[in-house]
């Protein structure tokens, strides 16, 4: 296995954009289940509890990436600045730098509405919002030849 197939600037998209859609499911599948880590639920917490920051690390940095090529791609995605390709990528890069940061610091996110009567509410609400961008996203991007920018 050569390593430098794999670290192309189009595999670097391809993986960035692979890892925060499936961030973007996972992330809506623990926000249905009360915004506590789904691998928690699934593995336990002392089987997962090491790996999450690593994990949370890779999330923030395929969003910077993929925010850094949507700069240098002339600020287009598929293409184009249609606003809800736009809206959807923002969503998909904001979680995940938001992540990121959880990584080393705090999640920003949850910090603004946990202590809120209503965050189970917009926790869910934020769910569905996730899942509709992630599905969008798909949409678009196998629509454009598996291409973001």
């Amino acid at each position: 296995m050569d390593i430098k197939e794999h670290t192309t600037p189009e595999k670097l998209e391809y993986y960035a954009f692979l890892w925060s859609e499936a961030k973007m499911v996972i992330a809506a599948v623990s926000l249905f289940f009360g915004a506590v880590p789904i691998a928690y639920k699934i593995l336990g917490m002392n089987a997962v509890s090491s790996l999450l920051p690593l994990f949370w690390l890779i999330s923030g940095a395929a969003s910077a990436y993929l925010l850094y090529c949507w700069h240098k791609g002339g600020q287009k995605v598929f293409g184009g600045k249609d606003t809800k390709d736009l809206t959807a990528f923002f969503v998909l890069v904001v979680t995940g730098l938001n992540l990121g940061l959880t990584a080393v610091g705090g999640n920003i996110g949850m910090s603004l509405v946990f202590e809120m009567p209503v965050a189970d509410i917009l926790f869910k609400a934020t769910a569905v919002v996730y899942l509709i961008a992630a599905w969008y996203l798909w949409q678009r991007w196998n629509a454009n030849g598996q291409k973001l920018f």
